[in-house]
């Protein structure tokens, strides 16, 4: 077993994703924690749950914003990881310099957009509050520090992408880690006051707590490891900032078309069947995604340190990772093919008298769904590792469509919500097939890399 131990990690490259692999599992299970305790202190700091609600969609709404970067981030991320290999410090800077640039300017704009749009909107109409609860005076203050922090956090969280290009993912992990807990310290030191000023206070506290951690690990960044090549007016670079764009852009459609994919199964459930549908849609869901889940976080720094490799040349590396991953995605089959017979013991334990009624139908779909959503993040972690996204696109562009026209005019016919997920395995597998196929002739692999 050591001496299996002593291979797998046999050099530098196998050091740094161990190192920060273990510590995303160990960050995000203190997370885990922190969002179980948060609850009861939030509803105890809100006496009323329709404001708490407000705030829970406020900051839903935010981070569906941030995910809008065009991509720029992870542009940057695998520019700046061949110019840090190459020890090249004039085109780090450059990198650096025209990403900032860039979404600096975004940010300026989202800034004017909020200015004029804020005072504008009719908020109670938008949240779906009672004036009476909160009046539009308190929403709109509360939205100009959200847009504020919006802003503010489009710039300053470029360091998350280069903090991914230095192969120190795990501070990006902390970065998130001490946020949510300086936020729960400061909720539960608070005085519960009103509804009007316990927000407002929230507002504000929620605008340092996100950016301020990102400001100092900045400073601390471009003091220590990137000493000399902070950003630079001087170093900025047209063709760079298109270039940066150009790979942002296609990183940022495939966001789109993978969120269209994976997280519109609860809205196509509700729409096309029943909204109580979507509870038992849930029940499965939770239980057979979280293999994926924790998969996950095993291949957040696998993505730069596959860049890193290419841009070596090390294909025997990427090869290596890529075979033994494979073969773990065989595992969390079997994993899950092995759930099903306990399946409603668990369900029964976990619900309790909510339990439902376990189909092996369902189970069976689920399983299958769950190991190829585990096989597609392995693929395109890989893929977008050595930048080539082409494949990922069409399939996803191409995938949307297929799996809306299935789950629409399927479900005319039988009318079962399963047809959506089984609709996801339909569109997600050619993907699996086809992207291993051409990451075999890219890496030059060997035939057992297809599983």
């Amino acid at each position: 077993m050591v001496s299996k131990l002593k291979r797998l990690v046999s050099n530098e490259k196998d050091i740094i994703v161990v190192k920060n692999t273990l510590a995303a599992f160990i960050v995000k299970g203190a997370a885990l924690l922190v969002s179980l305790i948060s609850l009861p202190i939030y509803i105890r700091y809100f006496s009323n749950q329709e404001v708490l609600g407000v705030w829970f969609t406020i900051l839903s709404v935010l981070i569906w914003i941030l995910s809008f970067d065009f991509g720029i981030g992870n542009g940057l991320r695998n520019k700046l990881v061949a110019a840090i290999i190459n020890e090249d410090s004039e085109e780090i800077r450059t990198n650096i310099s025209s990403a900032y640039f860039v979404l600096g300017l975004i940010s300026i704009i989202t800034l004017i957009l909020g200015f004029f749009l804020v005072p504008i909107i009719n908020w109670n109409n938008f949240f779906n509050i009672s004036p009476e609860l909160l009046s539009q005076e308190v929403i709109t203050f509360v939205m100009y520090f959200v847009f504020a922090t919006i802003t503010l956090q489009f710039f300053l969280r470029i360091i998350n992408f280069i903090l991914y290009a230095l192969q120190k993912s795990a501070l990006n992990n902390f970065i998130a880690l001490v946020t949510s807990v300086s936020q729960v310290i400061i909720v539960l030191l608070l005085p519960s006051i009103s509804a009007a000023i316990n927000i407002k206070t929230l507002s504000i506290v929620y605008l340092l707590t996100v950016n301020m951690p990102l400001l100092f690990i900045t400073i601390y960044v471009f003091k220590k490891d990137l000493k000399g090549k902070y950003p630079s007016l001087k170093y900025l670079n047209i063709k760079t900032s298109k270039d940066i764009l150009h790979l942002g852009g296609i990183f940022f459609w495939n966001q789109i078309m993978y969120t269209a994919l994976t997280g519109t199964n609860a809205f196509l459930i509700s729409n096309l069947i029943s909204p109580g549908r979507v509870v038992d849609y849930q029940v499965y869901y939770r239980i057979f995604s979280l293999m994926g889940i924790l998969f996950n976080l095993a291949l957040t720094p696998m993505w730069s340190a596959i860049t890193k490799a290419f841009e070596e040349h090390d294909n025997n590396w990427i090869n290596r990772y890529f075979i033994m991953l494979l073969k773990l995605s065989l595992l969390v089959f079997a994993i899950q093919l092995f759930i099903i017979p306990f399946l409603q013991i668990i369900i029964n334990i976990w619900l309790g008298e909510n339990s439902i009624q376990v189909s092996y139908l369902h189970s069976v779909s689920f399983s299958i769904f769950g190991s190829t959503f585990v096989l597609q993040n392995i693929l395109s972690t890989f893929a977008c590792g050595i930048g080539k996204l082409k494949l990922q696109s069409y399939f996803y562009t191409i995938g949307v469509i297929v799996k809306v026209c299935i789950a629409y005019f399927i479900t005319r016919i039988y009318p079962g919500w399963i047809i959506i997920v089984i609709a996801d395995i339909l569109v997600l597998l050619p993907y699996c097939l086809f992207q291993a196929i051409d990451l075999k002739r890219r890496l030059g692999a060997s035939k057992s890399i297809i599983l």
